[in-house]
């Protein structure tokens, strides 16, 4: 019996052999897939770090990059750990901060523990400029000439490229003005309905029986004037926050920033349009996987073209240089007298950051916690945070020493920056008022 099954399978394998040409299926190869198409995938925790920051660049904003999926699989939103915010306005201290936030903070030139930034909410929205025109400029300069020697050379499989660097540009244009404009929409101010009061609801005041002053000893009138002082010591969405954070490689900045903003630190801000982002998405991994596939087999000069082009424009937006991020870079006197570099940058339409670094001299002697915690001004009940959250040490140790001396000299240099500038304010408006000889 094992025989004859063991005949029976030879003949259906002699049969199959005979009707389906396998010998042919293995020697058709109408085209070659090349490897070159894996250089595509090459950059991508660069691009990550960089894209995660969601700064607009005024130059390299539309040129292509490698590592296009970083942008299509959403990788640049995944959240970082290692990060810890510190508001000791409220008391309240979390490590659940925005991908963006991290991303944004760990690119930043800091110093060791002084840096000090300060977010506001501008008035004015930033106004489309000439500038903002150079970007999409210069992405159709670069992409323009793939397009055009791959149609005369008749490269289809470079146009196709071609056309797929296209669709990843707007995808990827698309999807960071998404982001963008959902953190603008969550940072700005939002619109309080202010409660009417019909006419049968009014209710004017009776005088008849003469003036009659509340009884403040009455259990109401108490409970109404501590609603009142509830009400008037409440915080406000425009008071401003003291926070600091710690970076993942154990760096501390001091962040001010009104109480609106901090929901854009650490809540994910709601995008305008999220069916179109998630479509977008599935169009970047369609482009993506094209031109995976396809650049292999187009010609020699297309293959040139586009590692060089993808390369160097991976480079210079990794890099974040300060012309093209748009940083305003100057120095002037601190709020102590010393000498700071103060670095100026537009966030999104909305948004603007200050970062200031104070200029410490050779050795970076005050470059300490000791002295961001000095600069900050913390008060008691403060201090008493920090000491919870294990920033500061516990009480009965020398360190405390040179930071009360620390505070009263950083004390004293203000109230004599205060004193000078009020002389030299008195002074000009005296000299504006002498009459000329």
């Amino acid at each position: 019996m094992q025989y004859v099954l063991i005949d029976a399978m030879t003949k259906l394998a002699e049969r199959s052999a005979a009707t389906m040409p396998w010998r042919e299926v293995k020697q058709w190869r109408p085209f070659s897939i090349d490897a070159l198409g894996l250089v595509t995938l090459l950059g991508a925790d660069e691009v990550n770090k960089a894209l995660g920051t969601l700064e607009r660049r005024r130059y390299t904003e539309y040129l292509p990059f490698l590592a296009a999926y970083i942008v299509a699989g959403d990788r640049f939103a995944d959240e970082q750990a290692g990060y810890s915010l510190y508001n000791i306005t409220d008391g309240i201290t979390t490590t659940e901060l925005k991908s963006w936030f991290t991303r944004w903070l760990s690119a930043q030139k800091v110093l060791n523990a002084t840096t000090i930034f300060r977010w506001q909410v501008s008035e004015k929205p930033r106004q489309i400029g000439a500038v903002d025109l150079v970007a999409p400029l210069l992405s159709f300069l670069a992409v323009a000439p793939l397009l055009i020697f791959t149609v005369l050379m008749g490269d289809w499989f470079g146009f196709g490229n071609a056309c797929a660097i296209v669709c990843s540009i707007m995808v990827r244009s698309f999807i960071l003005w998404q982001r963008r404009r959902a953190l603008d929409s969550d940072a700005a101010p939002k619109s309080v309905p202010v409660p009417t009061m019909s006419l049968d609801d009014e209710k004017l005041p009776n005088f008849q029986s003469g003036p009659h002053l509340p009884d403040t000893t009455s259990d109401s009138s108490l409970a109404s004037v501590k609603q009142l002082h509830r009400e008037q010591s409440a915080p406000t969405m425009e008071d401003t926050v003291k926070m600091l954070v710690t970076r993942a490689d154990g760096k501390m900045v001091t962040i001010y920033a009104p109480r609106r903003i901090l929901q854009v630190f650490v809540r994910e801000a709601t995008l305008p349009r999220p069916k179109l982002y998630h479509a977008a998405r599935y169009c970047g991994w369609t482009a993506f996987g094209t031109q995976m596939c396809i650049l292999g087999m187009s010609s020699l000069l297309t293959q040139i073209y586009t590692v060089v082009l993808l390369v160097f424009s991976t480079w210079a937006m990794c890099h974040s240089f300060s012309f093209d991020i748009g940083r305003r870079t100057s120095t002037r006197p601190a709020k102590d007298g010393s000498s700071s570099e103060y670095i100026e940058t537009h966030f999104g339409t909305k948004l603007e950051v200050e970062q200031e670094n104070p200029r410490h001299g050779e050795g970076g002697g005050m470059d300490k916690r000791m002295h961001a915690y000095v600069r900050l001004q913390p008060d008691s009940k403060q201090e008493a945070m920090l000491k919870h959250w294990s920033m500061l040490p516990f009480d009965g140790v020398p360190w405390y020493d040179d930071f009360h001396q620390a505070k009263e000299t950083y004390a004293a240099r203000v109230a004599g920056s205060l004193s000078k500038s009020s002389l030299s304010s008195a002074s000009s408006q005296h000299s504006s008022l002498a009459p000329a000889k």
